[in-house]
């Protein structure tokens, strides 16, 4: 397994970003929480990666910004029924943050509203990992608490169209979705905050 590659960001974009080692660019796909960790560093950075291989994708590489978010995609494919695409998009969908609170606090509806993920793949999430995220939190010393932050004002309707038609979401659907999502708000909104947003209607 590659742990990690230590290099220059030539191109990152809210699915996938390539990162130079060596002379050698690496592709790899990525959620939006790494890209919103990403996309703005100029410095030379450290990718956590998980390298995946299935009989009809052949080998693919996940970059992942922090460990704990990688951990945190390690522990959803570990579940039966959740492959790396969902997985990632789950991460895609929500924060890991509120992720892990929601697993912890066996929160099925908000595990089911992720794109790809029914109700019986929800159950299986939170059986299989309410116990290893709550003494995760604990170890962090977070508390199980809900809330969220309210999005704030950016222009990124493009990027977003381009970024939920390469998560699966259809074209008509994706621009039907971001219409409403600007038309309803009183602010325009980042790329990410786009994304999940639709991504989050779309179930």
């Amino acid at each position: 397994m590659i742990d990690f590659l230590h290099g220059t960001i030539k191109q990152v974009e809210p699915t996938f970003m390539v990162l130079a080692v060596g002379g050698i660019g690496f592709t790899m796909r990525i959620s939006l929480t790494s890209y919103s960790g990403f996309k703005d560093t100029k410095e030379p950075v450290v990718v956590h990666t998980y390298l995946h291989y299935s009989q009809t994708d052949g080998m693919s590489l996940f970059g992942f910004c922090s460990v704990s978010e990688r951990t945190l995609f390690l522990h959803l494919i570990s579940v039966n029924g959740v492959g790396p695409g969902t997985a990632l998009v789950a991460l895609s969908s929500a924060l890991p943050d509120q992720l892990m609170q929601a697993i912890a606090k066996e929160d099925v509806k908000a595990i089911q509203a992720l794109k790809g993920i029914g109700p019986k793949t929800a159950q299986r999430v939170i059986l299989e990992l309410k116990d290893k995220i709550r003494k995760e939190l604990q170890n962090e010393g977070t508390p199980f608490v809900g809330g969220s932050s309210k999005p704030t004002a950016s222009n990124g309707m493009e990027d977003a169209l381009s970024a939920l038609i390469t998560l699966g979401i259809p074209k008509a659907t994706a621009e039907k979705s971001l219409e409403t999502i600007v038309k309803q708000a009183d602010k325009t909104y980042t790329t990410e905050e786009l994304i999940r947003l639709v991504l989050q209607r779309s179930h």
